[in-house]
Order: structure tokens, then sequence, then C-alpha cells
């Protein structure tokens, strides 16, 4: 399994508040991984670096972030106290109705450029307007009591409409320290030459770097190993090749697998299913949860 995880969804919303003790709870940490939906992250309290695309951000109390499908993230504690957060998760597929009946709530939500993510501070009214909402929500989701379905419904159009709102009154107007630039040069790099075969020797002579500096500090600010990344990069790729009608053979080999049967092993253990099988499904229109 690549250290990065695409954490999928059965039901379309999950609703879930997480404290953490560093030291306490396993590492105090949580890992770098992606999800097949959209992620509304509201930090409530704590000390941590949120890692986002290229950048690091440190959060205050009301902080929302809005997180586009497949992003990866992940939270690291820069001290010993509890941090607490509140997150929704919404399928990919539910947003996409959402986003498809109401114009003005589809203008809210494009994806921000250069990357799908958003950052917004919560005004205090709209504070405890979300945590109101939110709590209404958890308990539909979870108690699933007869026309439960409906009120999930009602409370996710409410949501957010409330979140359109704010971003109106608070559009990104703050962003985050930068990770190095060794960090992003090398995503870019990965992403450029995903066809070839990588090497930390080419890498060091490219960037004129020691192979065990990039290797670390890639570590250090992504949360993943170097070659865990281009292993997540390349499976992405080849999901890509396979729904735009790409054979296996030729995922494979466009993908930067040089061994057939190391792509057909490594895709089924990152994606739950065979190449074969996702082309399948892609083909019947049934691809866009995996």
């Amino acid at each position: 399994m690549s250290e990065a995880p695409l954490v999928s969804m059965d039901y379309p919303v999950m609703c879930y508040s997480r404290s953490t003790t560093p030291g306490i709870q396993g590492d105090g940490d949580v890992p770098f991984h992606r999800h097949d939906g959209y992620e509304f992250y509201l930090f409530l309290g704590g000390n941590i670096s949120f890692y986002v695309g290229e950048a690091a951000y440190y959060p205050v109390r009301g902080d929302l972030f809005i997180l586009a499908p497949e992003l990866s993230h992940r939270a690291i504690s820069r001290g010993e106290q509890q941090y607490d957060r509140f997150i929704v998760n919404l399928r990919k597929d539910r947003m996409t109705d959402f986003l498809a009946s109401n114009a003005d709530l589809a203008k809210s939500f494009e994806p921000a450029e250069p990357q799908p993510f958003r950052r917004i501070k919560l005004s205090a009214d709209g504070f405890d307007e979300y945590l109101s909402i939110i709590e209404k929500l958890s308990s539909a989701v979870y108690l699933r009591l007869p026309c439960d379905d409906l009120l999930v419904e009602a409370y996710l159009t409410e949501l957010l409409v409330l979140i359109s709102r704010q971003l109106e009154q608070s559009p990104e107007s703050y962003g985050g320290g930068a990770v190095p630039s060794i960090v992003t040069e090398v995503k870019s790099y990965v992403i450029e030459h995903l066809s070839e075969q990588i090497s930390l020797e080419d890498l060091s002579k490219k960037f004129y770097f020691n192979g065990k500096y990039i290797s670390a500090t890639f570590k250090k600010y992504t949360g993943m190993t170097l070659r865990s990344y281009i292993l997540d990069q390349r499976i992405m790729f080849a999901k890509r090749l396979l729904r735009e009608g790409s054979n296996v053979s030729e995922a494979c080999y466009h993908s930067g697998f040089s061994d057939y049967t190391n792509f057909i092993r490594s895709f089924t253990r990152y994606v739950g299913m065979s190449p074969g099988k996702y082309s399948r499904c892609a083909r019947a229109g049934n691809a866009g949860k995996y």
C-alpha cells in the first residue's frame, strides 16, 4: 500500500469530530492521505502544521479548509497540546449534483488556482452557525432514522450555502508558508518524466543537491518517501489513462512501469482492483469512486 492512500466513501457523506493528544494517541500526526470526495476541515484548536499541495499552513480556531478530491494533505503537531478538528467528507458525485443544481453554488466552489483548494476564516457568527449545522448533520448521518436521508440532504444544502456566503465575505485572504523549492521542483520533475525511469542519482545531477538531502527533505515536507510519491503519481496517471480508453498495456508503459507484472500487482494493491477491472468499470461509468 502506498504511503498516501486514497480514502474511499460508501455513504455519500461522513462527519466526525476528532481530538489528538501528541504522545498519547500514536505519534500525534495524521498521515499524508487523499480522499475520493471533498473534505471540509474545520480547525477548532491546537498547534499544527497543515500541509496542502505545495504549502504549509498554521491554522487558528475558525479556519476552514476546503479540499477537492485526490488533493494530498496531512497535519503534523507542533507541540504537546491536544488539537481538535471537525471534518465533513462529501462524496464527489454528490457534490457534483449540488453544484449542477445551483449556478451560484457552482460559481462559489470553482477550484482555486493554482490548486483546487480554499482556506477561509469563518466569521464569529458563521463559525457558530457552522457548528450548529454539522452537529445536526452528524446526528442524521449516524443515526439513520426513518427520513434522515432527507435531513442529510437539507443540512448539506444549508452547510454549502453557509460556506458559499462565507467565501464571498472572506475570499482567499491569506496563505501559508511555502515548502522548500527543491520539493516543488522535484514534484514537477516527477510529473513531467513519469514515463521514464527516475533515480535519486538523476535528481541529484539535475538539481545539484546531495541525494540524501533531497530524499530527507522530500520526506520531511510531504510525509512520504520519494519512491512512494513516484508510485502514487504513476498509479494516478495510469487510472486516468484507463478512464480515457487506453488498454492495460498502454497504461503500464506510459505511466512508467517497466515491468508489467509489477504494474498489475502495484495497481491492484493500491486501487483495490486490477487494472483490467478498473478499465471495465470506467467503460461502464462506475470508476468515479475509485
